[in-house]
């Protein structure tokens, strides 16, 4: 690459262990690193509304780690560059109206209509979107496959992948007792909330000894059982020794699939997830984890199962670890990039032209 490209990114107000926003302050950070220059503009709703610019930067940096892309508060307008990337769907409709920020990309991390089942207008309003002529770029193929199919756009996307820095097998944190982590979110419906414990009860029946322990929300309803450990919201580091010391993993997926499978495949944990295209290409069957119905008796079937057959464990355990190791956020951030490079000609962009050429970006 010789001329680097001028990015604007329109990102929602962020929450600290929400995947989705980790998920964009990933890329910011990792196009930064290669070279092109991210203006982040951060649209508050709630908690932001008062915040300036610094106050918004700093909480970023706090929460998601620290980059070269530089954070604004959105006001309305950004600076022109080479292309602009909405990455929710308000943040569409944020953009369509503004005159200038070059060609218009969409970071589509999963399928949001699917979000609102009980809100008519959210999902009407967020499957519009998917009409307004933005180029989509997708996390996985099974959500290109979808805005392809319904919705006639073109989509490319890039891949799933582990923080290798981060999720790796941590050395001496799994006892002689069998452990079980859930990523238990109640007030996530397609995490599946109560299947999971139900399951993990009938686990706690079967094999009483075994230790089950909760992550992903400090509060959950109904609670779970007393036995049951929360350990709730826990950073990067903390996952991976949480990971690393369990025999096997659940997680719900319900709509595109999670970071937290691979994560704790990359540890070593065996997972347990559902089976369903979503997974194509991502987790396979018997091979690197083991895929279930979505029914309680089933998930707690397979979990035991996973348990009681220590060289199914290892086998599942060993594969998963050889197919993480080739997985890369590196990589994959690699592929947006050329994807976006292909649609605009060294000679057209901005951080090439003459200075006089140029628009700066003014925090706002």
């Amino acid at each position: 690459m010789s001329v680097p490209l001028l990015m604007n990114w329109l990102v929602p107000e962020p929450f600290p262990g929400a995947g989705g926003d980790i998920g964009l302050f990933r890329l910011t950070r990792y196009l930064s690193e290669f070279g092109h220059e991210c203006n982040v503009y951060v649209i508050h709703y709630e908690l932001m509304n008062d915040w300036t610019t610094e106050e918004i930067g700093l909480y970023v940096r706090k929460h998601f780690g620290p980059t070269r892309a530089r954070y604004h508060r959105w006001t309305g307008m950004i600076g022109d560059a080479d292309c602009t990337f909405a990455t929710f769907w308000p943040t569409v409709e944020s953009l369509l109206p503004l005159p200038n920020g070059g060609k218009r990309y969409y970071i589509v991390q999963d399928w949001e209509p699917i979000f609102y089942p009980d809100h008519q207008e959210h999902r009407e309003r967020a499957e519009r979107t998917y009409h307004a002529g933005l180029h989509c770029i997708t996390l996985g193929p099974w959500v290109a496959k979808v805005l392809q199919d319904r919705y006639h756009v073109s989509a490319d996307y890039f891949d799933f992948a582990i923080d290798d820095e981060v999720y790796w097998p941590r050395p001496g944190l799994r006892g002689p007792g069998r452990r079980v982590c859930f990523y238990a979110r109640s007030s996530t419906p397609r995490r599946a909330y109560e299947v999971g414990i139900k399951a993990l009860e009938l686990v706690k029946r079967r094999l009483p000894e075994v230790e089950i322990e909760l992550f992903g929300a400090d509060d959950l309803s109904p609670a779970p059982p007393a036995d049951f450990i929360n350990r709730g919201m826990l950073g990067h580091d903390d996952l991976a020794r949480l990971f690393s010391s369990c025999d096997a993993g659940l997680v719900f997926s319900l709509t595109n699939p999670s970071f937290v499978p691979l994560e704790m495949m990359a540890c070593g944990c065996a997972v347990v997830e559902l089976a369903s295209e979503r997974f194509e290409g991502i987790l396979t069957h018997n091979e690197d984890a083991w895929l279930v119905e979505l029914n309680s008796e089933k998930v707690a079937e397979g979990i035991c199962h996973l348990l009681e057959d220590d060289a199914l464990r290892q086998r599942i355990v060993e594969q998963g670890l050889s197919r993480t190791r080739t997985m890369s956020w590196r990589k994959s951030v690699r592929q947006i990039e050329a994807i976006v490079l292909r649609g605009i000609p060294e000679s057209e962009r901005i951080l090439g032209q003459p200075n006089e050429r140029r628009i700066g970006v003014t925090a706002a």
